[in-house]
């Protein structure tokens, strides 16, 4: 037996004193983490139940072997160097601090995981604790969380306690016209237009001392500045949480909010231009029109009551016209005023609803009304509802051409909408005026059964006002048409604030 013979066999003499220890055994065996100890000459010497279990290997299949066979191929020719090193100065730290660490399971898979370093000096000789986790699951749910917020519908942001960029998804650079990597690692303060930033520091700091989920700037205008130099309206929430090292984080849920405030100033100028209308209709066209209706009646006054056939004709033309134009300006304001959702909501008895219209209309001797109602009750405005479904019952009446006919009229859930339907078997619509009767003053006909062309337009208007939508078309197995009305039957809160 030569030298290193004798030193091989005491090392193996004091591994064994090692193993046999029974104390050391228990406390390796209670660690909550997969463990194992191995010699100097990276030989595994004990491990506990938990690195079996996540390894894959039986005790049996681990013990006296040499450590590079759990490592993935690639890191096994540096790894018995790095042994050496950490024997040389043997003390407690983390391996590979800052790296991807894996190790290679029983069948072929390779896990992510942590390792402890934990030197032991027992009788002159140095061993060393190996403590793992598996970051399997923890690197799973990173994964998921990052991938979440990369297919996010909006702008995301991570923001470190010193608003330094960490993170970001795609949709939030093709809002500021930055690449990932000219935002990573960068202050977002970049992201600021110059005026907020000397208060933004602040206002952050403010945050962390009690961060709560939050939306940024409630009330105020809130911008953001474009790579181009350009702001644009943004709407911005706040959620605080800790990453896997318990540093302070904030993801920022950005929304572009820039096509909506078009739409809502387009609405705006809509409405005013409206509201406007309104105020001359009803009072600067109008007035006139009331004094010349004054002067045609003095004039007839004066002409007393012998006034020429001719003369007496023309101003009760006259007259006509000025009714006429009186009750356009009231059309004009009937459908201005649909405009304005009634906030007003109530509980509807749908049959109630229909039994208060038809005791306001006179239905023909001719014609029949059939009812198929499958909705008892819904919450929703009363006035608004009745309006349209008089429309289109009163226009099914007063357009039918025959004698006899009959009028059918529907109500079924469909989702969270009421689906009212009114078939009739009048003459019809034809389809290229489907569209066209729903806009203002459209009449199908110009003969006497035309109307003024506002009852349709109002019901749409007031349909949509509501949250509803409204549509026509021809029957297939009888002659006229068959008007659909969609009317929410739950609350919402854009529409009945």
């Amino acid at each position: 037996m030569d030298h290193s013979e004798v030193a091989e066999s005491n090392n193996n003499l004091e591994n064994k004193k090692l193993v046999n220890n029974t104390f050391f055994q228990q406390l390796v065996s209670c660690l909550p983490m997969a463990a194992m100890v191995v010699s100097t000459d990276a030989r595994i010497l004990f491990i506990n139940g938990t690195l079996s279990e996540v390894l894959g290997y039986s005790p049996e299949e681990l013990l006296g072997q040499g450590i590079d066979f759990l490592l993935p191929t690639e890191f096994q020719a540096n790894h018995k160097k790095l042994m050496m090193q950490f024997f040389s100065a043997p003390r407690k730290r983390q391996m590979g601090a800052g790296q991807a660490l894996y190790a290679r399971r029983k069948n072929g898979k390779h896990i992510p995981i942590e390792i402890g370093l934990n030197p032991i000096e027992q009788e002159g000789l140095t061993f060393v604790l190996a403590t793992l986790i598996d970051l399997t699951t923890r690197q799973r749910a990173s994964n998921m969380f990052q991938r979440s917020i990369q297919n996010a519908p909006h702008g995301v942001l991570v923001i470190d306690a010193k608003g330094i960029i960490r993170l970001t998804n795609n949709a939030l650079c093709q809002s500021f016209g930055y690449s990932s990597d000219e935002l990573i690692n960068q202050p977002m303060g970049m992201l600021l237009p110059q005026r907020y930033r000397k208060h933004h520091d602040h206002l952050r700091h403010s945050f962390h001392q009690s961060p709560t989920p939050r939306m940024m700037g409630v009330g105020r205008d809130l911008t953001a500045l474009h790579k181009d130099g350009r702001e644009f309206p943004v709407e911005i929430g706040l959620s605080p949480f800790e990453d896997e090292e318990n540093n302070e984080m904030v993801l920022v849920s950005l929304l572009d909010i820039t096509k909506r405030k078009r739409l809502e100033q387009e609405l705006r100028e809509t409405n005013t231009n409206l509201e406007e209308f309104t105020y001359v209709a009803s009072h600067d066209l109008r007035s006139p029109l009331r004094g010349i209706a004054d002067l045609l009646e003095w004039v007839k006054e004066d002409l007393g009551t012998d006034t020429l056939p001719d003369v007496t004709k023309n101003l009760d033309r006259i007259n006509v016209r000025i009714q006429r134009m009186e009750q356009l300006i009231d059309n004009l304001l009937t459908y201005a005023r649909a405009g304005k959702a009634e906030s007003i909501t109530q509980d509807i008895n749908v049959d109630s609803l229909f039994d208060n219209i038809f005791e306001l209309l006179e239905v023909p001797d001719g014609i029949t009304i059939t009812r198929n109602i499958n909705i008892e009750h819904f919450t929703s405005t009363w006035t608004p509802l009745e309006t349209v479904m008089r429309n289109l019952i009163s226009n099914a009446i007063k357009h039918h051409d025959q004698d006899t006919g009959s009028i059918a009229i529907g109500c079924v859930a469909e989702n969270n909408l009421c689906h009212f339907t009114i078939c009739d078997d009048g003459p019809g619509i034809p389809e290229a005026a489907f569209s066209r009767i729903f806009r203002l003053f459209q009449t199908v006909t110009s003969n006497e059964r035309s109307g003024t062309g506002i009852g349709l337009s109002v019901s749409r208007r007031l349909v949509e006002t509501h949250g509803g939508r409204i549509s026509v078309e021809a029957n297939k197995h009888q002659r006229g048409v068959t008007f659909h009305v969609w009317w929410p039957r739950f609350l919402r809160r854009d529409t009945h604030d």
